[in-house]
C-alpha cells in the first residue's frame, strides 16, 4: 500500500516538474519575442529620429558661422549628444535581438558574444568551451546566452574588472557555465542596477529548468548555471 502510495506521488511529482519545465520554455519564448519586438520598435521609433537630428544638426552646423559663439558651442554640443544617444539605442537594440540561433551552435553563439562584447585590448579573456557531445535544445541555448549577456553587461558597467572567464561543459545530464571575474564584487542588494540584473539571471535559469548560484567578493564575481540538458 504506501509503495503504492509512493509511486503515485512520484507520478505526479514528475507531472508537476514537466508542466513547470513546458510552462518555463513558453515563458522564456515569449519573452526573446518581446525583446525582438522592443528592438525593432527602438530601431525604427527612437533610431530613425535621431539619425534625422543628427543630419539636421550637420546641415546647421555647416551655417554657424555667422552665429555667435555661445550658439556655436551649443550646436556642437547638441550633435554631440545626438551621437551619443543614436549610439546607446543601437547598443540596447543589438543586445535585444536574438542571434540567428539556427545557424549558430552553442560554442559559437558564446563566443560570439564574448568576441563582440568584450574589448580584447582591455580584458585578459578566458575561453573554456569543450567539445560537447551533443547540441542543447533552443531554450537551453538561449538561457546561456542571456545569463552569459547579463553577466558582460554587469562586468562593464560596474566590476571595474581586468580579466573575464566563461567555462562550459556537461556534467552527466546537466549543462554547466561558469563565469569569472576579478571585480569590484558587489551584494545581491543595494548596488546600483545589481538588482535586474541578478533576478534576470535567476529568471533565465529557473524558466530552463535549472538554476543560478551567485558568490561575489572584493575580489571578483562567480556566477554558476546549471540546466537539466535537453536536445531538439
Amino acid at each position: 500500500m504506501l509503495a503504492r502510495i509512493g509511486d503515485k506521488n512520484g507520478r505526479l511529482y514528475q507531472r508537476v516538474k514537466s508542466r513547470e519545465a513546458t510552462a518555463g520554455r513558453t515563458v522564456q519564448a515569449e519573452m526573446e519575442k518581446e525583446r525582438s519586438r522592443i528592438a525593432r520598435e527602438l530601431h525604427s521609433g527612437a533610431g530613425q529620429p535621431l539619425a534625422g537630428i543628427i543630419l539636421n544638426l550637420e546641415m546647421l552646423h555647416e551655417r554657424v558661422d555667422g552665429l555667435p559663439a555661445d550658439a556655436r558651442d551649443i550646436v556642437v554640443r547638441l550633435q554631440r549628444l545626438a551621437s551619443q544617444a543614436l549610439d546607446q539605442v543601437r547598443a540596447v537594440s543589438h543586445r535585444l535581438y536574438p542571434p540567428q540561433w539556427k545557424g549558430l551552435s552553442v560554442e559559437e553563439a558564446l563566443r560570439n558574444l564574448v568576441e563582440s562584447g568584450i574589448p580584447a585590448n582591455v580584458y585578459e579573456i578566458d575561453l573554456c568551451i569543450g567539445a560537447l557531445p551533443l547540441e542543447p535544445a533552443q531554450f537551453v541555448k538561449v538561457a546561456l546566452y542571456r545569463c552569459a549577456q547579463e553577466c558582460i553587461s554587469n562586468m562593464l558597467r560596474h566590476a571595474r574588472a581586468t580579466r573575464f572567464a566563461l567555462t562550459l561543459r556537461i556534467e552527466s545530464d546537466i549543462v554547466e557555465m561558469e563565469i569569472r571575474d576579478n571585480g569590484c564584487g558587489f551584494a545581491e542588494s543595494g548596488t546600483p542596477g545589481s538588482g535586474i540584473g541578478i533576478a534576470s539571471l535567476h529568471e533565465y535559469a529557473r524558466t530552463a529548468g535549472g538554476s543560478c548560484r551567485i558568490s561575489s567578493s572584493a575580489s571578483g564575481t562567480a556566477v554558476n548555471i546549471r540546466i537539466p540538458l535537453a536536445e531538439d
